[in-house]
């Protein structure tokens, strides 16, 4: 005689964790989504503040250069006035599929002001995808990718890797892994310094 187990509470539970831990496992969107949760409660708010305390020399950093879209060519020299947030990203990469949003309105705050410029850094260099990701999600972010190295004090592979560089070019912020810029303390942080 076969004996039927009754299905409780904490079967149904364990089922479901079970579930939901292979979903965030096989789908990058779902682990994104995940990780925009916890965005939204502030556990990964970035720390300015932080950065400037710490004791790290970066005044030998080579002229960072990019290219756009268009072809045109940058750099954080050729910036100067400007206060310079880039971000190195890729399409595939969850956390930074997760703080694209925030980046997007940070962005759009500050998108026509002369005194602010935001360099999204496809690390795969495909920009062709990278715009077919932005269009299909609805950012409007300026695209761009490396045209030389990136020394690996300020980006040893990790991704996202977000960079921001005041008007004279000197390195003020610098953090490898997923934030939330759309939190006031990183807005303030942006206007007080442009």
């Amino acid at each position: 005689m076969i004996q039927r187990k009754k299905i409780s509470i904490s079967n149904i539970i364990s089922m479901l964790t079970i579930a939901l831990l292979l979903l965030v496992i096989f789908k990058p969107e779902a682990r994104s989504y995940l990780i925009r949760g916890l965005m939204a409660i502030g556990i990964f708010n970035p720390n300015p503040a932080g950065f400037a305390s710490e004791e790290k020399n970066f005044s030998n950093i080579p002229d960072l250069q990019f290219k756009n879209t268009e072809g045109n060519l940058s750099s954080i020299q050729t910036l100067h006035n400007k206060v310079v947030f880039v971000n190195y990203w890729a399409t595939w990469c969850p956390p930074c599929i997760a703080e694209m949003p925030t980046i997007n309105q940070l962005y759009n705050k500050y998108r026509n002001d002369e005194h602010v410029k935001f360099i999204m850094v496809d690390v795969d260099g495909d920009l062709r995808k990278a715009k077919a990701f932005m269009d299909k999600n609805g950012y409007s972010l300026p695209l761009y990718t490396q045209t030389n190295a990136v020394p690996d004090s300020l980006m040893n592979g990790t991704i996202p890797t977000t960079l921001v560089f005041d008007k004279q070019g000197k390195l003020i912020f610098k953090h490898a892994g997923v934030a939330d810029y759309s939190s006031k303390g990183f807005d303030e942080f942006i206007r007080l310094n442009r």
